[in-house]
């Protein structure tokens, strides 16, 4: 904790220099927490922020323990904020939800709870969280502290995949925050290639004091690492793991596959095509959901729409063969219709499918080879139509 009560008023201890505070210790004077009232002891190390604990004895549900990289996340912010806003609290109290938001900030058109998250919590808290506020007609900021594994593709646990959002000019994103260094990292542009491997833009570096809210991006070019060229590579990764590390016994979606007459390791190369933005909402592999919407829909009707193959969907997710990431600070309004019309429009500029007024039909119909040399011409006709869609990146 940074504040605490003195004499019925509020006192914070990054308003005060090390030896200020340590005169205030000397004499003995009474700090209490101001959510449960109990006494409060003041740390004063020589490298950690200086901050307020609570007894071994005490009690109290509103302040957990904290890290040295949490007090100082908070003390950097409040500071820059407050450069910016005239109306700044640190750990504020909402009564209305009986919780405590690390930074407020009050502007003339919003209120703002900035929460910093440095450890791993229930999703579930984070949801209840983000729900209250919004029932205050408060806006919450979620703030990812933790470390990200980084190296040609970012990683990112589940509970790291909550902190993903969504920006038109940004696609979906992550911003990382690293106190130690006084900087954000911004992960733009983000594509998932397995359950927990994304491909990214390179990290947009802005300074803390830089930061503002709602965040401004540097004018920098975009650079890709990776581009959509790699994405087959990918794919017959993900395939041969698949059939490596999976029994057709077992597999749910081996045994839909096998049943309906196809060749797994020869499935035509537009199932498996990435979708975005909107695809990364699914956790399944685009192979397996896109299978699952040609098994459905796309090889039994004459004529189908956008409505039709979202419905097909939405029955493999009732049924759980198809799983969502869990993005509780993102509305996922109609992200299924999202998602289907554009596999749709990336099976029509492949010419897989051609637009009929409001509906799509084949151009050709299905078939899948059964044998590597029917495959071997099957991506001797799809990769040119592949390289016109790369064109446009």
């Amino acid at each position: 904790m940074l504040t605490a009560l003195l004499n019925q008023q509020v006192f914070t201890t990054i308003h005060y220099s090390r030896e200020e505070l340590r005169g205030l210790r000397r004499k003995d004077v009474s700090f209490v927490c101001p959510h449960c009232s109990s006494r409060l002891t003041m740390k004063i190390g020589s490298r950690n922020i200086p901050h307020f604990a609570h007894m071994s004895d005490a009690d109290c549900e509103k302040v957990r323990g904290e890290t040295p990289q949490h007090l100082l996340s908070k003390q950097l912010l409040y500071d820059r904020l407050s450069s910016l806003y005239e109306n700044v609290s640190l750990e504020h109290y909402i009564k209305e939800l009986k919780q405590v938001a690390d930074i407020y900030v009050k502007t003339d058109t919003a209120d703002i709870a900035i929460e910093i998250q440095c450890s791993t919590i229930p999703i579930s808290e984070i949801v209840g969280r983000t729900y209250g506020y919004h029932r205050q007609g408060i806006t919450p900021f979620w703030i990812l502290t933790q470390s990200l594994k980084s190296k040609k593709l970012l990683n990112l646990t589940t509970f790291q995949q909550a902190f993903i959002r969504y920006s038109p000019p940004l696609d979906y994103f992550l911003l990382q925050f690293l106190p130690d260094r006084g900087i954000f990292q911004l992960y733009t542009h983000l594509f998932p290639v397995s359950g927990t491997a994304f491909m990214s833009a390179a990290p947009i570096i802005i300074p803390v004091s830089k930061f503002t809210l709602p965040i401004s991006i540097p004018d920098a070019p975009v650079l890709h690492p990776y581009s959509l060229s790699t994405w087959t590579n990918f794919r017959t990764k993900w395939v041969y793991n698949k059939i490596h590390f999976n029994k057709t016994r077992t597999d749910v979606f081996l045994r839909e596959v096998y049943g309906e007459g196809d060749t797994f390791l020869y499935l035509p190369l537009f199932i498996g095509l990435p979708v975005i933005p909107h695809g990364i909402h699914i956790r399944n592999h685009e192979v397996e959901w896109q299978y699952y919407l040609w098994k459905d829909c796309l090889k039994k009707d004459r004529l189908f729409s956008v409505e039709s193959v979202s419905k097909a969907l939405y029955r493999r997710l009732i049924k759980g063969h198809i799983e969502l990431r869990s993005f509780p600070l993102q509305k996922s309004d109609e992200v299924i219709k999202r998602i289907a019309d554009g596999y749709l429009r990336l099976l029509e500029e492949v010419h897989v499918l051609r637009k009929v007024n409001d509906t799509f039909q084949l151009i050709e119909p299905w078939s899948c080879p059964d044998h590597f040399s029917a495959f071997e011409k099957h991506q001797h006709d799809f990769f040119p139509k592949w390289k016109h869609i790369l064109k446009k990146q």
